[in-house]
């Protein structure tokens, strides 16, 4: 999917049909109250990427920095396969994919859930690339950009049928921000994007003109 504001904006309309409007508000209400908070200061371009250690596809701990050393890497956190934004992400992302390899970038997708459940959905989506579990969203706290469900928008989530507790084997329901960086061959910070509303992803072809 190249256009991917469009596929965003389909599944934003999609939304006001299909979700209770109280629902819709809560979530309005809770993406608010983000917009007041400070995220991502210790993440910032030039800045290292945390070595924190994650799941790989082999159940194993590994560090990302570690691991890409040498290499340009793109890590893109999405908060699962339950978030239909993140699939319209996920569908951008496999259209960009030969293209970042090209540019000598490889591409990790990053989410809170359990690594076979992201294996199952690499497979249903037929993703090229690699796929890593957060667990108990370690890395995005060392990044600055997770943050817990607020109580109000908890029980709309759940109404939904979506546990975070539950689906991310968490004691608390977090999530992090939509987020991408690019880190460089050293493990430097060389571009991040962020953004609270979870209805608005990176568009590839601003990083495309960049790198």
């Amino acid at each position: 999917m190249r256009n991917i504001k469009q596929g965003l904006e389909a599944i934003s309309v999609g939304m006001q049909s299909q979700v209770p409007t109280e629902t819709l508000q809560a979530f309005g209400a809770s993406i608010a109250d983000l917009q007041l908070k400070e995220f991502g200061k210790n993440s910032q371009e030039g800045m290292l990427f945390p070595s924190t250690v994650v799941i790989n596809e082999e159940g194993k701990e590994v560090s990302i920095v570690d691991k890409y050393r040498g290499k340009k890497v793109l890590v893109s956190f999405v908060r699962g396969s339950w978030c239909p934004f993140c699939t319209v992400e996920i569908a951008h992302l496999i259209s960009y994919y030969e293209e970042l390899q090209e540019k000598g970038i490889e591409v990790i997708v990053v989410s809170p859930m359990q690594i076979e459940a992201l294996k199952q959905w690499k497979d249903e989506m037929q993703m090229p690339f690699t796929v890593i579990q957060d667990r108990s969203l370690r890395l995005s706290k060392a990044l600055g950009i997770d943050f817990e469900l607020q109580d109000f928008v908890q029980p709309h989530y759940e109404a939904l049928g979506l546990d975070l507790k539950v689906i991310n084997h968490t004691d608390i329901a977090e999530l992090a921000l939509p987020a991408v960086y690019i880190v460089d061959e050293n493990g430097i910070i060389i571009f991040r994007y962020m953004d609270v509303n979870y209805s608005e992803r990176l568009d590839l072809q601003e990083v495309m003109i960049k790198f």
